[in-house]
């Protein structure tokens, strides 16, 4: 496995130290998300008591959640975003993930979506924040090259590129610094449906004591960094005034060698077990431009972990 970085901060570190004399006010949409709450870990602990004040989560629906302190936080509606009081910093995580489109249906999946993205940039208007923070996805590059477009079959990606270029042209309008992630594979606490994330049904199925199984038919690689590396990156570069728009990285593994990775992690008896493997099938290759990803990390001063570190912090 990779080894980590020998020197630099942890995502607490970098973000604490980011906000030390600072005064900047902080919403974050999708608050009770994978990034949101994570996002919302991190500023809690950073910010300490004057965290409640400074610091606003808006969810689909009004809601209490527990930070990583222990502290419950009233969480708000995203509908009340808009008309709530000012923020200098955005950090938008708020959007219907892709599972959502075999339970809604790509009709409403889009519409949904787009009443998510139309609310935030009314806040962003409203608002006129200094600094957002806007998730987006790998999915946006299209298997073929160039971006996905097709809101049909690929409804999700296409969605995200949308949203990248909406904020891109808000941010400009109120001359915000923009920095858009394009997230691929993520470990780390605050897992939402672990059911849903390869790594996360790997880690159920070790955790019961039952065989591990690697379903795809062929080889699948994906890159692995932390959720909470991510956010505070993206904090780092919002904080600094790096307009900029990445790929995640990561320590890139083959599904199998994951699933024997997680065995090892538990300490299961669990089996591997590889369904099929059509060995003529083309790899499923599902990663980033990994070198954007090692320059900005190493310009935050940020120490990354070993895959080992990652699936070890991963819960829900």
């Amino acid at each position: 496995m990779a080894t980590p970085q020998p020197a630099g901060l942890t995502p607490s570190e970098l973000v604490t130290s980011l906000l030390a004399g600072r005064d900047e006010t902080f919403a974050v949409t999708g608050a009770t998300g994978w990034f949101g709450a994570t996002a919302m870990d991190l500023l809690y602990a950073a910010l300490g008591d004057e965290a409640p004040a400074r610091v606003a989560g808006y969810a689909s629906v009004p809601r209490t959640m527990v930070v990583a302190d222990g502290r419950s936080v009233e969480v708000q509606a995203l509908s009340d975003l808009a008309a709530g009081p000012a923020r200098s910093v955005l950090l938008h995580f708020a959007f219907l993930t892709k599972d959502r489109v075999t339970d809604l249906g790509a009709p409403a999946y889009v519409f949904r979506n787009v009443a998510i993205t139309a609310a935030v940039l009314g806040a962003v208007r409203n608002h006129r924040p200094q600094r957002i923070i806007m998730a987006s996805s790998g999915a946006v590059h299209a298997p073929g090259g160039g971006y996905a477009h097709d809101v049909t079959s690929e409804p999700y990606g296409a969605l995200k590129r949308i949203d990248e270029l909406s904020f891109r042209a808000a941010a400009d309008e109120v001359a915000a610094t923009l920095v858009t992630p394009r997230v691929f594979s993520v470990a780390g606490p605050r897992m939402t449906k672990p059911e849903k994330y390869a790594l996360g049904d790997m880690l159920i199925a070790a955790r019961a004591e039952l065989p591990v199984v690697v379903r795809a038919d062929r080889l699948v690689y994906r890159s692995y960094c932390g959720v909470d590396d991510v956010v505070a990156v993206c904090l780092w570069a919002a904080l600094t005034g790096r307009t900029m728009t990445f790929d995640t990285g990561g320590e890139i593994v083959e599904m199998a060698d994951l699933a024997r990775a997680v065995v090892e992690v538990t300490g299961a008896s669990s089996a591997v077990v590889r369904e099929r493997l059509n060995a003529l099938a083309p790899p499923d290759r599902y990663f980033g431009d990994g070198g954007a990803w090692t320059d900005v990390v190493e310009a935050a001063g940020l120490r990354t972990r070993s895959l080992t570190d990652l699936i070890v912090a991963t819960s829900w």
